[in-house]
């Protein structure tokens, strides 16, 4: 029996369980919710006279937190300005020291670019003439190896595609098999449950009893009919061998008499 097939299976003897239980479950609930309305309101009472305390209580926790943050970011506040302060006095020394020694720099700068500009120059074209050199070589071999992994990694892909789409169609046309014929059953299963359909099984059984004992006879007459063709066939063949048996004896003793009359 395919999943499927037990999956429904196993709803039907649910269903068939859960309707004679619901009416005891009815009754256990009736009887709950009395219990519960009791209970309900004992609660109620109990959570109002908590819910009193507890809304004092944090009333009083909330005036103590809102006094310490109130307290907390006053301090905090003077001390960013404090903090603020010292940093922009700070920044303000390190910036103008660091512009005075960008200047001096830069004016360093300045004078070596102006002594060694044709030297920097030839430097840079010689530079830039082996950097082209070495990626134009570069490039060719990339290319090259690239066409080359490519045409073998389209054949390999290429084979790869076609088996895989050859083992998805058996896959899945045995898939679309084993589900048809587990839904069928499943299908029959679930027709059983209504009265029509517990009259068409009990039908299909009979049927299916009836072709088998229908099938049995066929066999027993087909094996009869068979042994009596056998038999027939044994029974002729020994009469064609002792009639065959008989010619040759009448023979012999003919034969023998002339044989006799030619020596006289």
């Amino acid at each position: 029996m395919a999943t499927l097939t037990q999956d429904i299976a196993r709803l039907c003897g649910e269903i068939t369980a859960l309707h004679d239980a619901r009416q005891a479950f009815m009754v256990d609930v009736s009887k709950q919710t009395q219990e519960m309305k009791a209970d309900v309101a004992s609660m109620r009472v109990g959570l109002r006279d908590s819910h009193a305390k507890m809304a004092a209580g944090m009333k009083k926790d909330q005036r103590k937190f809102v006094s310490n943050l109130v307290a907390d970011v006053s301090g905090m506040l003077n001390g960013f300005h404090k903090t603020h302060a010292q940093m922009a006095t700070q920044t303000r020394h390190d910036h103008d020291q660091f512009m005075a020694n960008m200047i001096t720099d830069v004016d360093r700068m300045l004078v070596g670019f102006r002594k060694a500009p044709g030297e920097m120059g030839e430097q840079t074209k010689k530079e830039n003439a082996d950097f082209v050199s070495a990626m134009a070589t570069g490039v060719s071999r990339m290319l090259k190896g690239f066409r080359q992994n490519h045409s073998a990694s389209a054949k390999k892909e290429r084979s790869q595609r076609k088996r895989f789409v050859s083992e998805m169609q058996s896959s899945v046309g045995n898939m679309r098999q084993e589900f048809a014929a587990d839904l069928d059953g499943a299908r029959q299963l679930w027709a059983t449950l209504s009265p029509a359909g517990q009259h068409a099984k009990k039908e299909a059984d009979r049927q299916a009893k009836d072709r088998h004992v229908a099938a049995q006879k066929a066999r027993v007459e087909a094996e009869f009919r068979a042994k009596e063709e056998a038999e027939r066939k044994v029974r002729a063949e020994a009469e064609a061998q002792a009639k065959a048996q008989a010619d040759k004896d009448k023979e012999g003793p003919s034969s023998a008499m002339g044989k006799k009359k030619d020596k006289k």
